[in-house]
This record gives structure tokens, sequence and C-alpha cells, in this order.
């Protein structure tokens, strides 16, 4: 069980992220197409998982793949749908955990090379 320390917690989100929302529209041909836009930019604790990247393969090509969490203040309006927009790279938002007094959430996401 992870253990909440609100000053320290605070402490470590000195990161700014985007958190990005897509929208969908369709051409006169009937051709979708998406485009993201920023929905938020908050502060966040960036945490990069303890196994660092692994490597998968994906369309017959070696993709690395790299897991961080982001912890940013509890939110109600972020879901998984959404991604995160750091350090020129972008993240798929994979699962969200609060924690118990809902005051900071973490945002377990993946990026692709």
């Amino acid at each position: 069980m992870k253990v909440w320390n609100k000053t320290e917690i605070l402490g470590r989100m000195n990161e700014r992220i985007a958190i990005e929302s897509v929208s969908e529209s369709r051409s006169a041909s009937g051709a979708v197409s998406e485009s993201w836009s920023t929905f938020a930019t908050v502060w966040a604790a960036i945490s990069y998982q303890k196994s660092g990247t692994d490597e998968k393969e994906m369309v017959a090509k070696q993709t690395t793949v790299r897991n961080v969490e982001f912890t940013v203040r509890h939110r109600t309006d972020v879901t998984e749908k959404m991604r995160i927009n750091y350090d020129s790279r972008y993240y798929d938002i994979d699962r969200i955990t609060y924690e118990p007094e809902k005051q900071f959430m973490v945002l377990e996401a993946k990026a692709y090379k």
C-alpha cells in the first residue's frame, strides 16, 4: 500500500505537464481525423517506473515503451482517453488512481518510441 505524505508530494510537484484531449471530425468523404488540444496545464511529480522501459514487438518493429507515473492534484475531469504532453513526448494514460483523501491522483502512462 502506498503511503501518501502531502508535504512530500507537494515538494516534488515541480514539473509542468499538459493534459490533452482528443476530438474527432469527419471530412466530406467520411474519413475520420483526430486533433489533440490542451485540456489543462498542471504541476506534477514525475516518477519513472523502476523497470525503466520495456521493449515490445509492434507491427513487425521493435518498440521501446517508457512507463511513467504523473502525480497531480485531484481532478474529476481527467479520463484514460486523454494523453499527457511532457518533455516533447506524448504519454497515453493507462490508469488513474486516487489517494484516499482525494487530494492527489496518479496518472499511470506510457510513451512509445
